[in-house]
């Protein structure tokens, strides 16, 4: 071999030795970046929260163990590693869990909120219950003990406590959607039909405004198109968002771009001043006096595909709700395709566990059309099979006082 050779050789195990110090100085790097809380218990929770909430439920619970490897009494690690454990189908280790983090911290109202959902879980009722009351005396005005307290006396068969629940939940708490739309529903288990009717009267609280095309188009047609075509565009449309199955869903609307939506909340906003001037005179009835002096819109656009639905929901933070259609498929016309793509009134989320059968109410869309409801009204859609697209524009109107 040529000294040329040699050399040549010797060059090339020396870039090779190189190429691999390199790496292995990035691989630590990307070690060091990815587990910042080898060192700190603190830093470790954040990322460990930061996981958890971004649904990466193994990578969470490592975290949580080597803080409590550091720190066995650390109460949120504890409480938070117990709801993976929970989540995993554990529920009897997430009880220990959380009683061990409620001996270091006994006030936390968090904790007894999850100690009562992991033992239901678990079978416990007797002591979820205890779990939950407690979290109402800790902390009056924190709602989900007191959702969750009813729907343990619904399971249990006993709908009348679960009424004075949300009763002592919106005496205490003002305007509570939630507490109101499991109410409606508790009371028809508790056979007290009348009243929920009365909460849940379609007839007068389902209505459709009159809508006309905005200044600037020279048909309703017109206005749908160009509102359909900028749904279809928009950049934060996304797949399967919230409620919406095989389909897509928005960001909110009145952010850039706005395009056709600048209209649209003119629009809306004289529907909203429409449809309070056509409520009862009946001041006892929640969706007249919880109406609000000012309020806010929050909008998005929904684009259902083939077998696409909406499941049954409410919208808790609104008073009230609207959807406006701009494209629908034939078969809503069809008497023999069963109501697909029909909206849907009455039928409660199945995680409320009532036992009487709903009454429901069916409602064909038509474009053009504005539907409004009171956002308590749980509502849903009928899946569809077709290759055509139900597009439409919805809002909420949420109190501002």
């Amino acid at each position: 071999m040529s000294n040329r050779q040699q050399r040549q050789l010797r060059q090339r195990a020396a870039r090779k030795e190189k190429l691999r110090k390199q790496k292995a100085r990035d691989q630590q790097q990307a070690r060091t970046r990815n587990t910042p809380a080898r060192t700190s218990p603190a830093a470790m929770m954040r990322t460990a929260v930061d996981l958890h909430q971004a649904g990466r439920f193994g990578e969470a619970d490592e975290l949580y163990q080597r803080v409590l490897a550091a720190d066995p009494d650390h109460a949120d690690a504890l409480s938070s590693r117990a709801m993976i454990r929970h989540q995993a189908g554990h529920p009897d280790e997430a009880v220990e869990l959380l009683k061990r983090a409620i001996a270091i911290v006994d006030d936390n109202p968090g904790y007894l909120m999850n100690l009562g959902t992991a033992q239901v879980a678990a079978g416990h009722s007797q002591d979820a219950e205890q779990a939950y009351r407690r979290a109402i005396e800790l902390a009056p005005g924190y709602a989900d003990p007191y959702y969750n307290l009813g729907d343990l006396y619904l399971r249990l068969g006993n709908p009348g406590a679960a009424i004075k629940v949300f009763d002592q939940c919106m005496a205490t708490r003002g305007r509570d959607y939630h507490a109101l739309a499991y109410k409606a529903h508790a009371l028809d288990d508790a056979g007290r039909h009348e009243e929920a009717r009365y909460l849940l009267d379609f007839d007068r609280y389902v209505k459709v405004y009159p809508f006309k095309a905005p200044e600037g188009f020279a048909s309703i047609e017109a206005f749908n198109a160009a509102l359909a075509a900028h749904v279809q565009t928009h950049p934060t449309l996304r797949s399967d968002v919230m409620s919406t199955e095989h389909g897509k869903h928005t960001g909110e609307l009145l952010k850039a771009p706005r395009g056709p939506m600048g209209a649209m909340e003119l629009r809306i906003h004289e529907a909203v001043r429409w449809y309070i001037s056509q409520l009862p005179d009946d001041p006892e009835h929640p969706a007249v006096r919880w109406i609000p002096g000012h309020w806010k819109l929050t909008t998005w656009g929904v684009v259902m595909l083939d077998r696409g639905h909406e499941r049954a929901h409410i919208h808790p933070k609104g008073w009230l709700s609207g959807v406006f259609y701009l494209q629908l498929p034939d078969l809503i016309d069809d008497p023999d395709r069963n109501h697909e793509g029909w909206l849907e009134f009455g039928r409660p989320t199945r995680e409320l566990h009532v036992r009487s059968d709903p009454v429901i109410r069916h409602h064909k869309p038509a474009c053009g059309e504005m539907v409004l409801f009171p956002s308590y009204f749980y509502h849903g859609t009928l899946p569809f099979r077709s290759r055509q697209r139900r597009i439409c524009v919805a809002f909420d109107v949420e109190p501002l006082n």
